[in-house]
């Protein structure tokens, strides 16, 4: 079962939500350790939270001027 969970961790290390919970529960429908069922149990929240969640996009960036690289004005100085 050390397997399955390890499976799930690494769906869940390349974004594959589905994969990832398929594996933890296929652990906890066969049956594990204590502390493996626990770890599947904990994964399975966290997936479902994870998909519960609506993903917002990044809000927009601020748009800045740039000067012209040809920009002949010459610098003030003081004199």
């Amino acid at each position: 079962m050390r397997e399955e969970i390890r499976l799930g961790n690494e769906a869940l290390a390349q974004d594959d939500l589905e994969a990832a919970e398929g594996h933890f529960q296929q652990l906890l429908d066969n049956g594990g350790t204590p502390i493996q069922e626990q770890i599947a149990t904990n994964r399975l929240r966290e997936i479902r939270e994870k998909q519960a969640v609506p993903s917002t996009p990044p809000p927009p960036k601020r748009r800045t001027r740039r000067k012209a690289t040809g920009d002949k004005t010459p610098d003030k100085t003081v004199t």
